[in-house]
């Protein structure tokens, strides 16, 4: 097990992962039902947020081996700090941050404007996203 230094173990990491899949499926399905109104609507939300949840999971497999082989060979001061770092980046930054910033940019509109636009009109968000693919690539 890896080791911060101050006796927290993989078990403890593991514990967060949970809590925080759980308050994002909670928080998925609160969504379906200020978006729906209806327990169906509640549902499908939910199952969506599940599907892209295992989805999540399952293709970031790989990645952990890769960053497994880079971590043993790390102090275990820098085994928290790229685990810490790692986290931050790429789940909130690439996955929310940056989708988020793309539509700021493309669409000419605040942040909060544009979570907003993602949480009510998922279509519209996706429409700016794909028309903003080409000068992304």
């Amino acid at each position: 097990m890896i080791g911060n230094g101050e006796g927290k173990t993989t078990l403890s990491y593991l514990k967060w992962a949970f809590i925080s899949t759980v308050i994002g499926l909670a928080l998925g399905a609160w969504l379906g039902w200020q978006t729906t109104g209806t327990i169906s609507g509640m549902a499908t939300v939910f199952f969506i947020c599940t599907v892209l949840a295992v989805l999540e999971i399952s293709l970031s497999f790989d990645n952990a081996i890769v960053n497994a082989n880079k971590l043993k060979d790390m102090t275990p001061v820098w085994q928290h700090r790229f685990l810490t770092w790692g986290i931050v980046i790429a789940v909130f930054g690439m996955r929310i941050v940056f989708p988020l910033l793309i539509v700021v940019i493309a669409a000419g509109i605040g942040p909060i404007d544009a979570l907003i636009l993602a949480a009510r009109e998922p279509a519209e968000y996706a429409r700016i996203m794909n028309e903003a693919h080409l000068p992304i690539a």
